[in-house]
């Protein structure tokens, strides 16, 4: 193994307190593994599967910024997402994935150590499982349904995910799905050392109004209001094997895309609720007419582009706050049992 790496790309073979690493896992999307961390499969001395998650300190010193702040922030990012996975697991949050060990590891000859966290290990995610080569309707929803139960469980506690997409809704035994990866997530009474205006997640999944640089100066609104748009857009990705991001971005006019566009966020409303509506015309057409007009209403709700119109509408704010998931978990699991009980 090249040895020029530094130490958390070259654990293949080592023990790490119970765990022998037993295979590098390959950098991709599904790995949930970032920029700063590599990913690796391991086993204890019962041969029983783990997935360790380690954190590379040691790019910090390529930081022009400075080493010794990008190593503190590296630091305090770590241990940010260790204290918030060690609550959510206190709270029992069963639809969320959490550690079952974590550490540093060092060796001899070495100087800065390596923090891992160790989860138990997925059959595979929304993106990478083999059923989902051809899901049945009721499947997909009572998927979706599950991670709509692990949000709301963070929410209730006031975090923030921040990074929704297929590979990070991992699917345990008897197709138990949970929400994984908090290491964007933030939390209202707890707020991240990094917290910002922007996206922490991966921007192919991000609400549209950060892509136009729109950041809401309500915390509520930006926040509940981002995760509803991503999970919106898992939802659109269950139905379509595309999420509603890229739908509503195929459809905004050339000039007016956020790439080439520099004006306000109000200017270019228009165009964006034109490709909106547009985007929910198309996805309705491929939907089971007995139960489109929920699954649109869902979608619609969760996606809208405005962030403050986004949620439950104003009429069920009496019983429903507007960034309040309940409703759409009751609506979701009636249509996952209709669906089964329908064969669709």
């Amino acid at each position: 193994m090249n040895s020029s790496l530094p130490l958390a790309s070259r654990l293949l073979g080592k023990t790490i307190g119970k765990w022998t690493v037993i295979e590098k896992r390959q950098k991709t999307e599904s790995d949930n593994s970032g920029f700063f961390s590599t990913c690796y499969t391991v086993k204890d001395s019962e041969d029983n599967l783990a997935f360790l998650k380690a954190y590379n300190y040691v790019y910090a010193f390529g930081n022009k910024a400075g080493s010794a702040d990008s190593l503190k922030l590296m630091t305090e990012n770590f241990t940010y997402e260790r204290d918030l996975i060690e609550f959510c697991s206190e709270k029992k949050m069963r639809r969320i994935v959490t550690a079952v060990n974590s550490g540093e590891y060092i060796e001899l000859g070495e100087i800065i150590p390596v923090p891992y966290l160790v989860f138990e290990i997925a059959e595979g995610s929304l993106k990478t499982h083999k059923i989902m080569q051809n899901p049945n309707l009721s499947w997909k929803l009572s998927a979706f349904h599950g991670a709509l139960v692990g949000l709301q469980q963070l929410h209730r506690a006031k975090i923030i995910h921040q990074d929704i997409k297929p590979s990070n809704i991992l699917i345990f035994g008897n197709n138990y799905c949970k929400i994984s990866d908090l290491g964007n997530a933030t939390q209202l009474n707890n707020k991240s050392n990094w917290e910002r205006d922007d996206h922490g997640g991966d921007l192919r999944y991000a609400p549209i109004e950060l892509l136009y640089r729109y950041f809401s100066p309500n915390w509520d609104t930006r926040r509940y209001g981002a995760d509803f748009f991503m999970m919106g857009g898992l939802l659109t990705y269950m139905l379509t094997q595309s999420n509603f991001l890229t739908q509503l971005l195929s459809k905004v006019p050339a000039t007016h895309f956020h790439t080439n566009y520099g004006g306000t966020f109000e200017e270019v409303k228009s165009y964006l609720m034109k490709a909106y509506f547009e985007s929910i015309e198309e996805i309705k057409t491929g939907l089971p007419e007995k139960i489109s007009s929920d699954l649109i209403t869902v979608i619609s709700e969760l996606c809208h582009p405005i962030p403050e119109e986004r949620g439950n509408p104003k009429k069920f704010h009496t019983v429903h706050k507007q960034y309040t998931l309940q409703r759409y978990i009751s609506t979701i699991d009636r249509l996952a049992k209709f669906s089964m009980w329908n064969k669709l």
